[in-house]
């Protein structure tokens, strides 16, 4: 082992008397090593993954119309089911009810409230046979349908519309007038370019 000893750098061969092992300097110089580098981290920027422009403002506008719009159409057809009404039987009837004596041709009625014909006639059917509506082919083209509301239709449909009448003043209460005034007013300005508070209108 003496022999061997030789070929081997002394480790502390050039450490003053009492300083401490090699093994403890690369201790506390790796400690020294990490503070270093941990006070030149720099701290982390800002989320750069999302994008923002000019337009944040109409986006935050037509987000806020949007939500409002969502919770007044929750609002009107949970009134509207308390009268084993969906949306559509109600804008059907509505249409049929707005035609007066008259009544409204079926193909028409397809039109106005936006469906196919084929689902307005299983609509019609099924008034029908609750008594809300009446439906009646005159001459001379026979293959004609009129809808009418009957008078069971009409107070059906009156009551629905009371229910969302009181539904949606229930959910005005969260907001107050002049924040639901703004809000109308910037709708109205961002999707049809009009300001309605310089023309007096709000």
């Amino acid at each position: 082992m003496r022999g061997l000893h030789r070929y081997l750098p002394s480790a502390n061969k050039h450490l003053p008397r009492g300083a401490s092992e090699p093994f403890g300097s690369l201790s506390v110089a790796s400690k020294v090593g990490s503070v270093t580098l941990a006070a030149k981290v720099k701290p982390e920027a800002p989320n750069s993954d999302f994008f923002q422009d000019a337009t944040i403002h109409d986006l935050r506008l037509a987000a806020m119309f949007r939500r409002g719009f969502r919770q007044a159409m929750i609002q009107i057809n949970r009134s509207l089911a308390q009268h084993d009404l969906s949306p559509l039987q109600y804008h059907l009837l509505l249409e049929a009810g707005a035609a007066g004596t008259e009544g409204c041709v079926q193909g028409d009625l397809a039109e106005l409230i936006q469906a196919p014909e084929a689902r307005v006639s299983v609509m019609v059917h099924e008034l029908n046979a609750r008594g809300l509506v009446r439906t009646l082919r005159s001459a001379p083209d026979r293959r004609m349908v009129r809808v009418g509301l009957t008078e069971a239709g009409c107070r059906v449909v009156e009551a629905a519309l009371h229910a969302q009448r009181a539904a949606l003043h229930e959910l005005a209460q969260d907001f107050d007038v002049p924040g639901v005034a703004q809000m109308l007013r910037g709708a109205v300005q961002l999707y049809l370019g009009v300001d309605i508070a310089e023309e007096g209108r709000l």
